[in-house]
């Protein structure tokens, strides 16, 4: 398939969406999306190779930086309904929402929440944020952002994950209001009350070295006390200091193992960084500018995710690895599949759901 038929195909799918853009916006998102599926990194002279739009480079770059200025590509205009056809079809009984924060250089933060899923996480939405750590009531916002299009709770079960700078007990109580399972973080010199009212620094509970414990039923800060809620403490042999997590669940084996998926939004962030689209070569430093070029990028990991979701399920992963390697994740897989599209004129799956 070439490129140009490849966009069309992109715009069709993008405007059966609903999406509350024009169609020449339309064009533009897809023409954003195309590029930064092929580009080697975000620079605006690098994407503009990938237009198939038959005019000069510099005419290329103007028009993506005057796209990156659009009013119209919001994410509740442009990118919640994606996030919404993605949960219609959403193929599981629970939603594992993950958030963190990456930097870019010391310049600039931004925070994304997403849904785990094979080993990654989808993005759903983000906030562009000053260098440095976020607040409780930023992150509670961006929930509060996604939370409308989540699937209902009589669907599907909806955990929450994150580590210790999202450890708030106010947004373990804006968990418990939404009915939904969590499990973050806590720093070591938090105090916990165990259930016969005694208070303990959690560095003070003896956890040894490769030692992992759990409590059930405390309660957590002496300044705000919260809880009911059960710990989580572990000493990894390749960790200096123990770690702790509090959840509403059970703290046990299985919490443990359901907590890993916080980890899988690290990769995710490389994808976007120096595995992927090596988003901090953009050198785009104004705020609204890179937060339209996230919108992109979300879109277009969306996209790569759910062909490479395709190539497994249809059994074309022998086209791309080694049928004994199980180290591609279905990022990696869309990206080399849709290369191999091209160099083929193979006709490229366009979607933004996952199977």
């Amino acid at each position: 398939m070439n490129s140009v038929h490849l966009h069309q195909k992109l715009v069709n799918h993008l405007g059966g969406l609903g999406l509350g853009i024009s169609q020449a916006t339309l064009h533009n998102l897809a023409y954003w999306s195309q590029a930064l599926a092929v580009s080697a990194n975000c620079q605006l002279a690098t994407l503009a190779l990938g237009l198939p739009l038959a005019q000069d480079r510099e005419t290329l770059i103007q028009r993506l930086r005057r796209s990156l200025d659009s009013r119209e590509l919001t994410w509740h205009r442009s990118y919640g309904p994606v996030v919404r056809h993605l949960f219609r079809h959403w193929p599981g009984r629970e939603v594992a929402l993950v958030m963190d924060r990456t930097d870019l250089e010391q310049r600039q933060s931004v925070l994304v929440v997403g849904a785990a899923y094979r080993k990654r996480v989808l993005p759903l939405a983000w906030r562009v944020l000053p260098f440095g750590g976020t607040s409780a009531d930023v992150q509670i916002g961006l929930l509060r952002q996604v939370q409308p299009d989540l699937p209902k709770l009589s669907q599907v079960r909806i955990h929450y994950y994150a580590d210790c700078e999202f450890r708030a007990t106010a947004l373990q109580a804006f968990c418990r209001q939404q009915q939904w399972h969590w499990q973050v973080g806590v720093k070591s010199d938090t105090y916990l009350q165990h259930p016969d009212g005694q208070w303990q620094q959690l560095s003070d509970l003896g956890l040894q070295p490769g030692e992992r414990r759990y409590w059930q039923a405390v309660r957590l800060t002496k300044q705000d006390p919260f809880g009911p809620v059960n710990l989580i403490g572990d000493w990894s042999g390749q960790q200096e200091f123990p770690r702790f997590w509090a959840t509403d669940l059970p703290a046990d084996t299985q919490a443990w193992r359901r907590g890993r998926k916080r980890y899988w939004i690290e990769p995710s962030f490389r994808d976007w960084k120096s595995y992927g689209f090596d988003l901090e070569r953009s050198q785009i430093d104004d705020p609204q500018r890179l937060r339209l070029l996230l919108l992109g990028l979300a879109l277009t990991t969306l996209w790569l995710i759910h062909i490479g979701d395709w190539v497994q399920q249809h059994g074309h992963t022998h086209l791309l690895m080694n049928p004994q390697r199980t180290d591609y994740s279905y990022f990696r897989l869309g990206r080399d599949y849709l290369t191999r599209c091209q160099t083929m004129n193979w006709s490229v799956p366009v979607g933004f759901t996952v199977t």
